[in-house]
Order: structure tokens, then C-alpha cells, then sequence
């Protein structure tokens, strides 16, 4: 049918070939920052606080399902924004952490079966970017976080993530393809 697609042209008057409108499964567009001591990487669980939603784009609903378990610091990129700029929020607005070099972005794709549209698949984009901080350096917790603490990711059994965030964690762990920029 003419405006679903393939390709991810969104547009009420893109080419035939394009969408009309999003996927019916949706699409998200997100930045993660892999926060690296060593082996470990920074993971948190979700607080009851309302400003998840201003800091990445979680209603209370989608917050409070997934707050038991860990996920990455990330958040859902913002219309024209610069996937580096996201980076950077989420390193001093998410995590309060001072000035790091951020590398990256190596960004990666991923189809599922949509939770909130059943039967329909949701594509996700991913930027993943990367900084280090030294060994003890201590990163204190915000208050929007209810844990936030340092884990070897292949340590962690893929049911103590939320969100699928697992996904993305082997994604990262995984080697790069010919030619992409190396993370993980």
C-alpha cells in the first residue's frame, strides 16, 4: 500500500515508498551513555520521581513498569537534536557528572514485536557513546535514581535489566562491524 514503507522517509507527502505517518509498531530514536570503570559500566533503576519525563522522556506509567529493574543512562533523543548533544545531557542533566570525554556515537538498529502495539514490530535506533572515569572515582546517586551503581555487564543474568535493555548491552559488548567505530 502506497506511504507504509519500506523505506524511513516519514512524510505526509514523501515518495510512494515512504511512510505516511510512523510504523505502526513505532520507532524511537535514543542515546545511551555507557559510563565505563574497567570492566564495570554505571547502571540504575528508575525512582518514583516525576522528572523522568522531562530527563528522558518517561511517562509515570512506562517508569514505574520497568523500575525494578537496571538500565543504562539513557533517553530518548529530542525533535533536531544532535544525537552528541544527547550524550552530553545525559552525562551532566541524568548523572551530574562533570566534564568527561565522550566517545562515539556508534549507532544500531534493532525490529521487535512492539509491547504497546501488539502484533506490530517497533524499530529502535540507538546511539551509543562511551566515557571513562578512574578507578574509586565515586558518582553519587541523584534522586530521580532509586539504585545507581557500577556492574559487570556479562556478570548480570539478562532478566535484571528493564526496558531491553539487555539488547543493548550485548549489542555494545559486541564487536563492531567493519568500518564502525569501536565501543564496548
Amino acid at each position: 500500500m502506497v506511504g507504509d514503507g519500506p523505506f524511513l522517509w516519514i512524510n505526509e507527502t514523501g515518495p510512494p515508498s515512504g511512510f505516511r505517518r510512523p510504523p505502526p509498531g513505532g520507532m524511537c530514536l535514543s542515546a545511551f551513555l555507557f559510563v565505563r570503570r574497567g570492566v564495570e559500566i554505571l547502571l540504575g533503576k528508575y525512582g518514583d520521581d516525576p522528572r523522568w519525563e522531562a530527563l528522558a522522556g518517561l511517562d509515570d506509567a512506562w517508569r514505574s513498569m520497568h523500575a525494578g529493574g537496571w538500565t543504562i543512562p539513557a533517553r530518548q533523543m529530542k525533535f533536531g537534536e544532535d544525537p552528541r548533544d544527547a550524550a552530553q545531557s545525559i552525562a551532566t542533566d541524568m548523572l551530574r557528572l562533570s566534564s568527561h570525554a565522550i566517545r562515539g556515537p556508534r549507532v544500531e538498529v534493532d525490529l521487535y514485536e512492539s509491547r504497546r502495539s501488539r502484533g506490530n514490530q517497533h524499530y529502535d535506533m540507538w546511539f551509543l557513546f562511551e566515557t571513562d572515569v578512574p578507578a574509586g572515582a565515586l558518582v553519587e546517586r541523584p534522586p530521580w535514581y532509586a539504585a545507581l551503581g557500577w556492574h559487570d555487564p556479562r556478570a548480570l543474568p539478562a532478566s535484571a535489566f528493564a526496558r531491553g535493555h539487555q539488547d543493548v548491552v550485548a549489542r555494545w559488548l559486541a564487536p563492531p562491524r567493519d568500518g564502525d567505530p569501536g565501543t564496548g
